[in-house]
């Protein structure tokens, strides 16, 4: 009889031969692994919960600050606890911490010792099924995933597939059908990747084209290649890339903007970070920074002062409320004056009296 899972997991195996194979004579394997990590915390974040942006994760990876989302303090404290959330993920994926070393060690080995004997892939979910049945993390064994398919040669390109989305809920969690999900979940993933790979070279290519002719010796073919490896290129990493001169760097970086082949992501004027076009997603993540008035000297103008009275609209100022003044309170103390009175007269007695019955004694 054949399992259930026998059609999904050849399908899964055939997209995997035609990933790894493009990813072999791709020219962009690095931007698809960054892009590519994205898509994967964006998915484990959601079954964990978290709905993220993950341009707000990358801008915040390059140092730059991102937008404040949310009405409230509470839409912006959940978006920050989900970045916080992504973040974690990223480490756990891209640059673990002593903690979560050895959490990805042991689940590795855990992975390793557990064969059924139906092969790489479906022990792998096997394993995965038992790992989380026990009770145990979620984040770890994804990674350790990741790098069981590339150390069993599944896949040279250390892609995340994880199938983390047979985790949502209202997935059966019987090991037939659950295993069904899971390579469905993986084959999703597959093509996913595969879709990104065509996207980025496509962009690659209008690169090219958009540079139209060009001198013999002209630096712009490399510096699409570059732009189209790494995510994001400032002038000093493209002209240390190129051996060119700063100058001429941020001249050529300047062209390709006027172009449309790149956008700048930081809304600065130096310091500058550049992408291709994909990239402008992340600029509108990304806050301006806070730039002066032109002419407004330094401190708190006056209320009447012509910055004072432009930077607010005038709809917002016919909105305000009157400002509304309460009139002092006036006390009596007259009462609290006599009481005070009465008190002073009857300690005055008391110190008669008393000096009175001194005198008394003495005689």
């Amino acid at each position: 009889m054949v399992p259930p899972f026998a059609e999904r997991l050849t399908r899964f195996s055939l997209e995997l031969g035609r990933l790894d194979q493009a990813l072999r004579h791709g020219s962009a394997v690095p931007a698809v692994l960054f892009r590519q990590r994205l898509d994967a915390i964006q998915r484990h974040s959601a079954v964990d919960g978290w709905l993220i942006d993950p341009w707000y994760l990358v801008a915040e990876l390059h140092g730059l600050v991102p937008k404040v989302v949310g009405q409230d303090g509470y839409e912006r404290g959940t978006a920050v606890d989900a970045a916080s959330h992504a973040f974690t993920l990223w480490r756990c994926y891209a640059r673990p911490d002593a903690m979560q070393t050895s959490a990805i060690t042991e689940a590795e080995a855990f992975l390793n010792d557990q064969s059924s004997g139906w092969g790489p892939i479906l022990d792998a979910g096997i394993a995965f099924h038992r790992w989380l049945q026990a009770g145990q993390p979620r984040a770890p064994f994804c990674a350790a995933l990741s790098r069981y398919w590339h150390s069993h040669d599944i896949l040279r390109t250390p892609l995340i597939l994880t199938g983390i989305e047979a985790l949502a809920p209202g997935t059966p969690w019987e090991i037939e059908p659950w295993l069904c999900w899971w390579l469905n979940a993986l084959l999703a993933e597959a093509r996913d990747a595969h879709d990104l790979l065509r996207q980025l070279e496509r962009a690659r290519t209008q690169a090219l084209e958009k540079c139209g002719a060009q001198r013999r010796h002209s630096r712009a073919p490399q510096a699409v290649n570059v732009l189209a490896i790494q995510p994001l290129v400032s002038a000093s990493m493209l002209a240390d890339r190129l051996g060119m001169s700063m100058k001429s760097a941020l001249q050529l970086l300047s062209a390709f903007q006027d172009r449309g082949i790149v956008v700048e992501v930081t809304h600065r004027t130096a310091h500058r970070l550049f992408g291709l076009a994909g990239m402008g997603a992340l600029r509108d993540v990304v806050k301006p920074p806070t730039r002066p008035i032109p002419g407004r000297k330094r401190g708190r103008p006056r209320k009447d002062h012509l910055f004072t009275t432009q930077a607010i609209p005038e709809e917002e100022i016919t909105q305000l409320p009157p400002s509304t003044r309460l009139a002092p309170v006036q006390f009596d103390y007259e009462d609290l004056a006599a009481a005070m009175n009465q008190a002073d007269e009857a300690m005055l007695r008391s110190s008669r009296l008393i000096a009175r019955l001194k005198g008394q004694k003495a005689s």
